[in-house]
């Protein structure tokens, strides 16, 4: 019955920590104003309000893991007790309980319902949905009606008890509308009037008012809503003076784990821009010039490929390519002669194009070449003496402090990291059989999207590159299908005034985009694992962006 419940708190940061730190629970969407959290199929919402507030509410949990989440949940809070007991059977429901409360003062109750069974231990991903959730008013029977007329009947079909606990819903849902001043079991807190609003599965909303009275309205942030249409699946995040971000869609199919802010997800070619840093860091520290030949850099390797360091950060090298997007439209065609769980280092590239010949001349014109990137990431690791991974994670994401990026292998992926799925008619796949092992030079990278705004911000603050350097890899030096193109970033321009720069990536299984604004210094990142949605993501976001200005 609950898709979304909206509650209200004047300790929201309190909160936050609570739910996120010590409970471990994922947020899937926040700003300034508040947070949602996932919980199975629903979301709980806690919005700012400057007065204290707080209710009871339930979560269903399979009855088989209820010694397990008992145990789980009492190495984390102290639980409520009542007569003695810290457990309770409920013979009407057929289910089991124990409550806790959050710093707010919430009563939590989780309820385990005996006729659901789940394999393995209890984690926050057992959690099964929103089970209960108080309406607390003086205006019980009238609430009550309102709520029959919108076919939500009450348990047992005995009719609305103003003076009492009234359990109104089917199944194992419930409102529970009750009358101020009631104590909630298993704890001492006398139920009080405060605002809150409950989203249906179906599109419905209910809303009560400060003084508990009923009201109902249209469901929605349009934005939002949207992305659910598109079954976007993923993370988006615009960082402006306030941040908004949102996670749609499931990290792990398989076992119903869903997207929250703080997964990490794939981002393909979107992480050339990384190994253009570093090739701009060795020019600053003078191991390298731009003007410097590849042939003359690495000549056992490439002793016929006699073109520049500046010509390889903009696809003008002319070079063979390992996979050519103009001729090819199938990536996964590669791994046919060579497996994909042996591609783990750029020298293991090199069979596919080393010994071709040059498809132009160098400097003749733009064309987008992964191989490009993976000699650079070469000339990287004969200059710094470090295996290209090793000096990414030391130069740039240490810089800039994205502790949840890194380079992972697919076959021993981190935790809160999204898999990446291919869709076939009526079924998907996970695309680890799809894409390299582990990504390098020219792509295959895992971010959050926190690590992307802290890229961007280090980057555009001169931490990573002197501001002389940041300006010339910032500079349009030549002009691709999609726009003008610096060193490993694309920009997009106005009357010669860089309006946005911005990475892109596209793999089975991964879409990516990410973009600053100088303007105002705006980042908007959007991750997601599957193979397209977040271009169409990114022009939504950006399309409500512009309208809103308009409007100002």
């Amino acid at each position: 019955m609950f898709k979304k419940v909206t509650l209200y708190t004047n300790r929201l940061e309190e909160l936050k920590g609570f739910y996120e730190y010590q409970l471990g629970f994922r947020i899937v969407e926040e700003d300034e104003v508040g947070f949602t959290l996932s919980i199975g199929e629903s979301q709980l919402v806690f919005k700012k309000s400057e007065r204290k507030a707080f209710y009871h509410f339930a979560f269903n949990i399979p009855g088989n893991q209820f010694t397990l989440a008992k145990s789980w949940a009492n190495s984390r809070v102290t639980l409520n007790r009542q007569d003695g007991m810290d457990e309770i059977y409920y013979a009407n429901f057929n289910a089991d309980a124990f409550y806790f409360q959050d710093p707010a003062g919430n009563v939590i109750e989780f309820i385990a319902r005996r006729n659901v069974d789940r394999m393995g231990d209890f984690t926050v991903d057992s959690l099964l949905n929103i089970s209960e959730v108080s309406i607390t008013t003086p205006h019980v029977k009238e609430i009550g009606h309102r709520l029959e007329e919108m076919d939500i009947p009450v348990r047992g079909n005995k009719g609305i008890e103003p003076h009492t606990l009234n359990f109104l819903g089917r199944d194992d849902t419930f409102l529970l509308l009750v009358p101020p001043k009631r104590v909630w079991y298993f704890s001492k807190q006398k139920s009080e009037t405060h605002p809150l609003s409950v989203e249906l599965m179906d599109g419905r909303q209910i809303d009560i008012t400060d003084d508990g009275e009923f009201k109902k309205t249209d469901a929605g942030n349009p934005i939002s809503d949207k992305l659910e249409e598109m079954e976007f699946s993923g993370v988006a995040l615009l960082k402006q003076k306030e941040t908004w971000s949102t996670a749609k869609g499931l990290a792990d199919r398989a076992n119903e784990r869903p997207n929250a802010i703080d997964t990490r997800f794939g981002i393909a070619s979107g992480c050339k821009i990384f190994t253009a840093v570093i090739i701009c860091q060795l020019v600053e520290e003078g191991h390298l010039s731009f003007e410097a030949k590849l042939s003359e850099l690495l000549p056992g390797q490439f002793p016929d490929f006699p073109v520049t360091i500046h010509q390889l950060l903009t696809h003008t090298s002319g070079i063979p390519d390992y996979f050519d997007e103009e001729t090819m439209d199938d990536f996964e065609e590669l791994w046919r002669e060579r497996p994909m769980y042996t591609m783990k280092t750029g020298s293991d590239f090199l069979p596919f194009f080393q010994n071709k010949p040059m498809i132009s001349a160098p400097g003749d014109r733009f064309q987008y070449n992964n191989a490009g990137f993976i000699t650079l990431g070469l000339v990287v690791e004969k200059l710094t003496g470090q295996p290209f991974i090793e000096a990414v994670e030391e130069r740039v994401f240490a810089r800039a402090e994205m502790a949840g990026s890194g380079y992972f292998s697919l076959d021993q992926l981190p935790a809160q990291t999204a898999f990446g799925y291919i869709e076939e008619k009526n079924a998907w796949r996970t695309n680890q059989y799809a894409i390299p092992i582990i990504g390098g030079a020219d792509g295959g990278a895992f971010v959050t999207a926190n690590d992307m705004v802290r890229f961007w911000e280090r980057l555009m603050d001169y931490t990573l590159l002197s501001e002389n350097m940041t300006d010339r890899m910032l500079s349009s030096h030549v002009t691709g299908e999609s726009g003008n193109y610096g060193y490993g970033v694309w920009i997009e321009q106005q009357n010669g005034t860089a309006t946005k720069y911005h990475v892109m990536g596209y793999d089975p299984g991964v879409s990516f985009h990410s973009g600053y604004y100088p303007e105002d210094g705006s980042v908007l990142t959007v991750l997601s694992n599957k193979s397209n949605g977040a271009f169409d993501a990114m022009k939504l976001i950006e399309s409500a962006l512009a309208s809103k200005a308009e409007q100002i």
